[in-house]
């Protein structure tokens, strides 16, 4: 049996108005404490944890689409962050891997999100924080 509710609450919208919320503050405090935008982080952070990666992997993890990496990852080779090399079992393929640079940036960059989650968490508490991430994590990891 369906529950009524007295508003609708359009979860979406709602989403949506907080994540950019939320992506406006992480961009700002990226950009002042570790020079990277929000974008430039998350390629960062997935290079660090998982070695080089071939410009198609970047575009699914992150749910981006190829043309948009590959802007992404121009500019970071231009700041100095990454750098492309010619795959060795597919000379078609490129594969994207950290600089000495990028390296450090994502470590700071990783610092400040650090930071910001947890005065997400202390501002939500336990509980909320635990719910909020697995709802998250739901519709990050179902079909579209």
């Amino acid at each position: 049996m369906a529950r009524i509710r007295a508003v609708d609450r359009r979860l979406f919208l709602l989403i949506e108005i907080a994540a950019r919320k939320l992506n406006r503050e992480a961009d700002r405090r990226l950009k002042s404490e570790a020079d990277v935008s929000a974008a430039q982080a998350g390629v960062l952070f997935l290079l660090l944890r998982r070695g080089e990666r071939r410009m198609g992997d970047l575009s699914r993890t992150l749910s981006l689409n190829p043309p948009a990496v590959t802007g992404l990852v121009d500019r970071m080779i231009k700041a100095g962050l990454v750098k492309k090399t010619t795959a060795t079992s597919d000379r078609r393929g490129t594969k994207v891997a950290l600089t000495k640079a990028g390296i450090a940036a994502a470590e700071r960059a990783d610092q400040t999100l650090k930071d910001l989650n947890a005065e997400l968490e202390a501002r939500l508490g336990d509980d909320a924080s635990d719910a909020l991430h697995e709802t998250l994590t739901l519709i990050a990891t179902t079909g579209s």
